[in-house]
């Protein structure tokens, strides 16, 4: 069956956690880029992580700032190699054309980070 949505492109980024005890990376929130037009880009995490929508907000109000137009098609490939280990990761990039939107995707990833 074809899908309807848009083809958006996204990535999961994951917080390590237990740093001393059980070293594990544990998902955090999504990034999600849609076809545009303009800065088609949501940037969503779990509740309990303002330190990184922080960041996130910032790297967006940046492009605002700049006048960024539009996102460059290896935006997210960018971001992903961005973190340091010893933080976090960055998931693969996953192109999708389920959803209607890069909210819809961005909070139905979330749901189900939240539920499993």
């Amino acid at each position: 069956m074809k899908s309807h949505g848009l083809k958006l492109r996204y990535m999961i980024e994951y917080a390590l956690r237990d740093r001393l005890h059980d070293p594990h990376y544990k998902p955090i929130g999504v990034w999600v880029q849609g076809p545009g037009p303009g800065l088609d880009l949501v940037i969503e995490y779990l509740p309990g992580n303002p330190e990184a929508q922080e960041e996130a907000d910032w790297i967006i109000n940046r492009m605002v700032e700049n006048g960024v137009k539009s996102l460059p098609e290896d935006f997210l490939e960018y971001h992903r190699a961005t973190l340091s280990p010893y933080h976090g990761m960055r998931g693969p990039v996953i192109e999708d054309e389920e959803f209607t939107s890069a909210e819809a995707c961005a909070r139905a990833i979330n749901n189900q980070m939240l539920t499993s």
